[in-house]
Parts: C-alpha cells; structure tokens; sequence
C-alpha cells in the first residue's frame, strides 16, 4: 500500500511537470539584464524577446537591473519562483562573480539552472597605432624589455578587460600594469588618445577604431578567428600561446528548481531563434560566435569556465569587497 502511494505521488509530479511544460508560458515572461540598456546582453534580450513573443504568443518583457557589476540582476532572478517566467541573460562575469568576493552575492550553481547560451563574443587585443609592434610577439618582446613600463586600461578589477590581460600576462610572464577606468568606453578612449598603451574590448566595440585606423589590432582572444573579422589572428597564434583563450558567453538563466521540461522548452525557442536571418544579422553586428547549446552542455561549459577564471583570481588574490 505504501509502494503503492508513494509511486502515485511520483505519477502525479511527473505528470504536473508535464502539464506545466505544455502550458508555458501562459502570462508574460521576463527577461532580467543585469547591465545598462544599450549594452551587448541588451541588445541580445532585446533581439530574442520579440521572437519568442510571436511563437509563445505572450509578452516577454526585457528589464534592466543593473549594478554591481551584474550582481543585482542576478539576485533578483535567484530569488524569483523557479517557473520560468523569470529568465537572466547571464554573461561571464555572472559566472566569475562569487569568485570575487569573500562574501558571495549568490551561488552560480546552487541558486540557479542554465537555460542555453547565446554564442560568445571574443574581445580583440588592441594598441595605440604609434606602438612599434604588429603582433602580439612583438608586444611580449617589448613588455619584457620594458617591465612595469607599459600599461593597460580595464573596465574595472574583475572585468573581462582585467582578467582576459592578466592571463595573458601570466601566460606570457610580463609585467603590465593596469589602470582600471570606471567608464569602459573613457578606457578605449584613452589609448585612441595614446595615454594607455593597449585595451581589450570586445570585438563590435574596438573594430570600428580599428578599421578606421585609429586602433591597432593584434589579436582576439577566442580560440580560433572571429568571423566577424577573420583577418585579425588569436592571440594564441600571434603571440605563440597555444592554449589561450577567452571570450564573453552570454546565455539564458533561470532560478534553481524551474522545472527541466519548462527549461527545455524555452531553450527550443532560444535555439530556433538563433537560426532567424534577422537575428543572425543582428547579432553578428557585435562580433558573436553562435554557439547554441543543450542546457546540459551550458551547464558543463559554464564549470569549466568558473573554475579557469576561479583558479586565476586566487593566483592574483583579487578581490572587491
């Protein structure tokens, strides 16, 4: 009798999740970007939300939460009812985050569940045209000639403008001092000025400058060429670091405990939308490699990546609190 009850309650769990997936989403839906509107994980929600509005036929509805360096959005989607209503466009520094403070705002693996990734967007290792170097050999060759004479501007300590450099120096071994900006375009600004040496910005951002000539470019930090400009060479085959690599993913999150059928539908819907021209175009525009996944690949991407940039951080003793 109690085989019998309990086997029923698992009949009827199953059975909830089952009607729960088939009738998601039946109000509208958020999608909560932990950073400024305008920016790349804007721009992305922005694209994707109308079209999962027009195949779910229910408002998907794109908040900005931003601060903290994506730490508030996040908390507020790790404290929403794990239903799917309420989505994350996670980005890496969502996944570097805990790793930054003694005290972590959140727990990327116990406080949520990944959905599906967008693609990654490589940044692209640039310099001011004046500097006497045309790749990223040269650029070491220098650095060691001239320690703690060279400088890089970041976003800020923790930013991937901070930490993409600091692997590569540590990969390199030299001494590159950084200067970390609050605003991130006054950093790209200033080595266009030629008062900071290099900086790495994502692609769509630093190859405009590039091909108008104001830039330099030696390299992307992908693991291979970025098809938004294949001419540019990793930074792995110009500066002869097999193994490097990094880049920004972005993807979709959802709160721990939003139900795996819930969750696979809604990265169906990523995934068919990331095959839309409209959005391939779009999105092109800044630089991303499509990398759609299954939310199980997601998930094993993002603890290979947690762990690099956690192994890193604790090398460099970086923290923010």
């Amino acid at each position: 009798m109690k085989l019998a009850i309990k086997w029923c309650s698992v009949l009827c769990g199953f059975a909830s999740a089952v009607v729960m997936a088939q009738g998601f989403p039946n109000k509208p839906v958020r999608i909560i970007v932990p950073f400024s509107a305008g920016s790349g994980s804007d721009v992305f929600a922005r694209t994707l939300g109308p079209k999962f509005t027009e195949t779910w036929g229910q408002q998907v509805v794109v908040e900005n939460r931003e601060g903290a360096g994506g730490a508030i959005g996040a908390q507020l989607v790790a404290k929403a009812a794990p239903d799917g209503y309420t989505l994350l466009l996670g980005a890496t520094s969502w996944a570097v985050a805990p790793s930054l403070y003694a005290k972590p705002p959140y727990d990327a693996f116990r406080d949520f569940v990944p959905v599906g990734r967008i693609g990654s967007v490589p940044s692209v290792l640039v310099v001011h045209p004046a500097l006497p170097v045309n790749d990223v050999k040269a650029l070491i060759k220098l650095a060691k000639a001239q320690p703690g004479k060279l400088d890089y501007s970041s976003s800020g300590k923790g930013a991937p403008s901070h930490l993409f450099v600091e692997y590569f120096k540590a990969m390199a071994k030299v001494d590159i001092v950084e200067v970390p900006y609050k605003i991130t375009a006054q950093a790209l600004t200033d080595v266009i000025g030629g008062q900071i040496v290099m900086n790495l910005p994502i692609l769509a951002a630093g190859l405009p400058h590039v091909r108008a000539g104001r830039l330099k470019a030696l390299a992307v930090t992908s693991a291979k060429r970025a098809g938004a400009a294949p001419e540019i060479p990793t930074l792995a085959e110009s500066g002869g670091l097999p193994g490097y690599e990094a880049a920004q993913w972005q993807g979709f999150i959802a709160p721990a405990g939003t139900p795996a059928d819930v969750v696979t539908k809604i990265n169906a819907e990523l995934n068919r939308a990331l095959q839309l021209p409209d959005v391939k175009e779009r999105i092109g525009n800044l630089g991303v490699d499509f990398a759609p996944t299954t939310p199980q690949q997601f998930a094993a991407d993002i603890k290979t990546d947690v762990a690099k940039w956690d192994q890193l951080i604790k090398s460099l003793g970086i923290r923010l609190d």
